[in-house]
This record gives C-alpha cells, structure tokens and sequence, in this order.
C-alpha cells in the first residue's frame, strides 16, 4: 500500500510536469517533462535500490521480520516496509530536493526573463 501510494504520487508529479509545461510551450515541452520525470525516476530508484541494499543486509530484515511483537502498529510496519519501499522513500525525498532546487532556479529565471521583456514592450 505505501508503495503503491508512492507511485501514485509520481503519476500526480509526471501530470503536474506535463501540464505546467505544456501551457509554457506546448505538448512537445510536457512530452519532454514527463519523459524527464521517467528517466529521473528509473536511475534514482536505481541508485536508492543500491544505497538500500548496501545499508540495510538481509539479515537485519530477517531479525526485524521474525521478533516477537503485540503492537499492531509494528506488525502493520513490518508488512508495509521492505527494500522496495525504503528506496522509494529515499528516491522521493531525493526527488522533492532535486525538483524543487532544479524548478526553483529556472521559474525565478523565468520570471525575471518575463518582466524585462514586459518592460522592454512598454517602452
């Protein structure tokens, strides 16, 4: 469930991505967003799969696995959180960074590019 959850968010992002951009230049400019958010995503989940396997060894899991536990919350945890889920995670937290300091950059270069140019208009 959590990892469907975390999928659904990148396809909330790749529509966001496609629909920003589009209205900035067009379908081919959202086409591109979205197969940016695609490939970003497949080597992200890639090297979060390797951090994750490098950080957390099989043994650990088997432990964490097979300890006795009465909490509810901890047995629900258990079944939710796995490798795949962990480097989704790290790939999402990754990805919240790197879009925001990627996006940010360019809308306020944007911004600055739309108002010298309304300026130069009105002279």
């Amino acid at each position: 469930m959590a990892s469907a959850f975390i999928f659904f968010l990148h396809v909330c992002a790749a529509i966001y991505a496609f629909i920003t951009r589009r209205r900035a230049g067009g379908v081919s400019e959202g086409i591109l967003a979205v197969a940016f958010l695609g490939i970003v995503f497949a080597v992200g989940w890639t090297i979060a799969t390797v951090f994750t396997n490098l950080l957390f060894t099989p043994e650990f899991f088997i432990k964490w696995y097979y300890h006795q536990t009465d909490s509810m919350f901890l047995r629900t945890l258990r079944k939710e959180l796995n490798r795949d889920t962990i480097s989704l995670l790290l790939l999402t937290f990754g990805e919240v960074g790197f879009y925001y300091l990627f996006l940010q950059g360019k809308d306020e270069k944007s911004r600055e590019v739309q108002t010298e140019e309304k300026k130069n208009a009105e002279r």
